[in-house]
């Protein structure tokens, strides 16, 4: 056994005497009082047996009702932001043709005021 001068300086402060003692005993009785000492185990009722297969199935069936649910509403959004974006596209064409006519005919806002009252 190879000691370092740490250990040999700490063996000769302090001999060999343990500091820490186990009371006489101790082990004899441990696992008893240790099993006494753990919470009891509850007994599954014969109902919870029998139904807990059916709620995992119930719970898989929501997981992908959900899945599904989510996806089609993704798909759904993508075609209605499609959808929005090409009426966006005819307004703003209409808007540019209005614009475009007014320009050309050299209306003021009175003018088409007047024009859209006769109607």
């Amino acid at each position: 056994m190879n000691m370092t001068n740490e250990e040999t300086y700490i063996k000769s402060r302090l001999g060999k005497r343990e500091p820490f003692r186990v009371p006489d005993g101790y082990f004899e009785h441990f696992a008893d009082k240790l099993i006494q000492q753990l919470p009891q185990e509850k007994k599954q009722s014969a109902l919870v047996a029998r139904l807990r297969p059916w709620l995992y199935a119930a719970a898989c069936a929501c997981l992908v009702v959900g899945g599904v649910t989510l996806y089609m509403n993704k798909v759904g959004l993508e075609t209605t932001q499609q959808h929005v974006a090409a009426v966006h596209e005819t307004v703003v064409q209409e808007e540019l043709s209005i614009d475009e006519a007014a320009d050309y005919a050299m209306l003021d806002n009175q003018d088409i005021y007047a024009c859209l009252m006769s109607d």
